[in-house]
């Protein structure tokens, strides 16, 4: 009964509107639409409510994207992304594209162990789909040092692997 009146009265003042739109908006911070996974500023405000201890990070770096892009188009490189992601993770693991959307970042909920076992099975499940990606695990200190300063430590990691690579 008291949704009914919420409702009536949001329409007679006009508000269902702004309600709905302020709802499409948090829908698009919390998901990204070609790769259903999280987007950065969700991952970022995770972080932020995140309970202290130690968390394990992965910064990813898919390899020749854009290449792929050329060469298959954007809808099939885009699936085969999605299908190397749509293993089984954890309900309280994280998963967030990052910057340009070759790079993407886990946020594990659980132990080294376990993160290097996730990892192994997304090379495996990358390999299956024709991808391939250069990647760095790192602890983060919640409540101690930011999630983008780890991160961003990590993409250097993965930057100085690319660079190793391209030089052989």
């Amino acid at each position: 009964m008291l949704t009914f009146f919420r409702n009536l009265v949001a329409r007679i003042f006009g508000f269902d509107r702004e309600i709905n739109s302020l709802r499409e908006r948090v829908r698009v911070l919390n998901q990204e639409s070609a790769y259903e996974m999280y987007t950065r500023p969700a991952f970022l405000q995770f972080s932020m409510v995140m309970p202290r201890g130690t968390r394990w990070v992965a910064f990813i770096d898919l390899d020749k994207i854009h290449t792929l892009d050329q060469e298959l188009g954007y809808t099939e490189v885009d699936r085969r992304i999605k299908a190397t992601f749509s293993m089984n993770f954890r309900r309280s693991d994280v998963v967030a594209r990052w910057y340009s959307g070759d790079e993407i970042v886990i946020l594990f909920d659980s132990d080294r162990e376990g993160a290097d076992r996730k990892m192994e099975e997304l090379a495996l499940s990358a390999r299956h789909e024709g991808l391939s990606f250069k990647f760095a695990i790192g602890e983060w200190a919640v409540g101690k040092e930011s999630a983008d300063d780890v991160i961003d430590a990590l993409s250097e990691n993965v930057r100085l692997q690319k660079t190793s690579s391209d030089q052989r």
